[in-house]
C-alpha cells in the first residue's frame, strides 16, 4: 500500500494539473491508505507486539487527524474545528507552497521596482553604432566619491542589491557557460542619476551624484576606444551617452556552490561621437 502511494504520488507530480486538484487527490489517497496502518497496528496487537501496535495506532491518528482538517480545508469553505495548522506554521514558517508564492511575489515586485525608479540616461539615446567605451581611471578621493553615490542612491530607493530577485540555485542555472560571476546591482550597472564631463585643468573630468547641485568627480577619462581623449576630441564631437554605476557585492561560482565577495563600486563610461566633418554649433564642437 506505501509503495502504491509513494509510485501514484510520483505519477502524479508528473501530471501538470492545478495546484488545488493536486492536493484533493492526494488527500482522498492518502484518507484511504491510513486505514492500512490500522489493520497493521491492530495485527501486532493481537500478535502482543505491543509496542509497534500502539505506534502504528498513534500514526494512524495522527494521519487521520490532517487527513480530516485537508479534507476541510480542499473540499469544503467551512472552518476546520480543532485546527492547529496556524500553530504549526508559526514554528515552521508556513507551508512550503506558500513559501514558494511569497518568494514569486517579492521577486517581481523586486523587478517592477526596479525598472519604475532606475532612471534612464541622462544624455537620451543614441545608436550602438555611435558609442565608443571610454577608459576612466578614479583616485582614492573619487573613488570614495563613487562609494557615497552609489549609498545615497540605495538610500533613495534606486539601487537594488538582490541579483533581480533570484536565488543562489537559479543564479547558477542561469549563468553562461564562461560566465564565472554575477552582481548584485546587475551585470550591466545601473544608470547614475546625473553625470557630465567638463575639462578641470585640461583633464576631462567626469562628474556625477543624484543631481546637478550634489556633483562631486569621479574619475579623469584616459582614452576614447583606443586613441587619448585629445586625439579623439580633434577628430570627432564628443558626447557623454552613458554613465554607469558597476560593480558591488558579487555571487561567483565555487566548487559547492555560490560564493558571495565584494569589490569596489566603478564607473562606467560610454562616448558618443561624430566626425568633425560635419557642421554643428559652435557651442557643441
Amino acid at each position: 500500500m506505501i509503495s502504491f502511494l509513494s509510485l501514484a504520488s510520483h505519477y502524479m507530480g508528473m501530471i501538470n494539473v492545478k495546484s488545488k486538484l493536486k492536493n484533493q487527490v492526494y488527500t482522498v489517497m492518502a484518507f484511504v491508505g491510513n486505514w492500512y496502518l490500522l489493520y497493521i497496528g491492530i495485527r501486532f496487537l493481537q500478535n502482543g507486539r505491543f509496542l509497534r501496535g500502539f505506534l502504528l495506532l498513534a500514526i494512524f491518528l495522527a494521519f487521520l487527524y490532517f487527513s480530516i482538517m485537508n479534507i476541510y480545508y480542499f473540499f469544503t469553505t467551512k472552518k476546520a474545528p480543532l485546527d492547529i495548522s496556524p500553530i504549526l506554521e508559526k514554528y515552521i514558517g508556513g507551508t512550503p507552497e506558500e513559501i514558494r508564492e511569497k518568494e514569486e511575489f517579492r521577486q517581481r515586485l523586486s523587478r517592477v521596482e526596479r525598472a519604475s525608479r532606475q532612471s534612464s540616461s541622462p544624455s537620451g539615446v543614441f545608436d550602438d553604432q555611435m558609442l565608443l567605451p571610454a577608459q576612466v581611471r578614479s583616485s582614492p578621493v573619487q573613488k570614495s566619491n563613487i562609494e557615497k553615490i552609489a549609498l545615497q542612491m540605495e538610500n533613495a530607493g534606486m539601487l537594488f542589491k538582490d541579483y533581480n530577485g533570484r536565488s543562489d540555485d537559479e543564479i547558477q542555472t542561469q549563468m553562461q557557460p564562461d560566465q564565472t560571476e554575477v552582481y548584485a546591482i546587475g551585470d550591466n550597472g545601473i544608470q547614475l542619476p546625473y553625470a557630465d564631463i567638463r575639462m578641470i585643468d585640461d583633464k576631462p573630468t567626469v562628474f556625477a551624484g543624484m543631481n546637478q547641485i550634489e556633483e562631486m568627480p569621479v574619475g579623469e577619462i584616459a582614452k576614447v576606444g583606443l586613441s587619448n581623449f585629445s586625439n579623439a576630441k580633434l577628430e570627432n564631437h564628443l558626447y557623454l551617452a552613458d554613465a554607469l554605476l558597476i560593480g558591488g557585492e558579487k555571487k561567483v561560482a565555487g566548487r559547492s556552490g555560490m560564493i558571495t565577495e565584494k569589490e569596489n563600486y566603478s564607473i562606467k563610461i560610454n562616448i558618443a561621437y561624430k566626425r568633425r566633418n560635419t557642421s554643428l554649433p559652435e557651442g557643441l564642437k
